[in-house]
């Protein structure tokens, strides 16, 4: 039974270490892929932005989830869409990005993309303020005012 034990703890040894070195590559790709949107968005090549960041912000990347909730937000290299920038906002918000919970409240406050919901604004905005976004301490502020 021990010699068993033994052999289980080595595979999953062996089997973590290849998950590792699997996954190790691809945080360099993705910063590249990220850069390259990055860039093309700064020169306003707005289709191309969309191309990097959509597949990073499906798996997760919380910077590119906030770039496409931008893009939909403004219209950029997309038609206008407030209900999928708040889609994107929010999954970018969840992870506590102090600028996606911002904007989201926005969203919540003013009622685009999502049911118009003070409190649900409040959440948000608070979430915000407790990370230093003087944003959205100044909503908050005209919220309560």
């Amino acid at each position: 039974m021990l010699q068993l034990q033994n052999r289980a703890q080595q595979l999953i040894k062996h089997i973590a270490i290849i998950l590792a070195f699997l996954l190790m590559p691809s945080s360099p790709v993705a910063a590249q892929d990220y850069d390259r949107g990055a860039a093309a968005y700064e020169a306003g090549d707005y289709g191309a932005a969309l191309k990097e960041f959509r597949p990073l912000a499906e798996s997760g990347n919380v910077s590119a989830q906030y770039n496409l909730g931008f893009m939909y937000s403004n219209g950029e290299g997309v038609i206008q869409d407030h209900k999928e920038a708040a889609k994107w906002y929010k999954l970018a918000a969840e992870q506590g990005l102090a600028n996606a919970q911002l904007n989201l409240g926005r969203m919540y406050y003013n009622g685009q993309g999502v049911i118009q919901d003070y409190k649900e604004a409040v959440k948000w905005y608070k979430l915000s303020a407790e990370q230093g976004n003087t944003g959205a301490y100044y909503n908050l502020g005209l919220l309560y005012y």
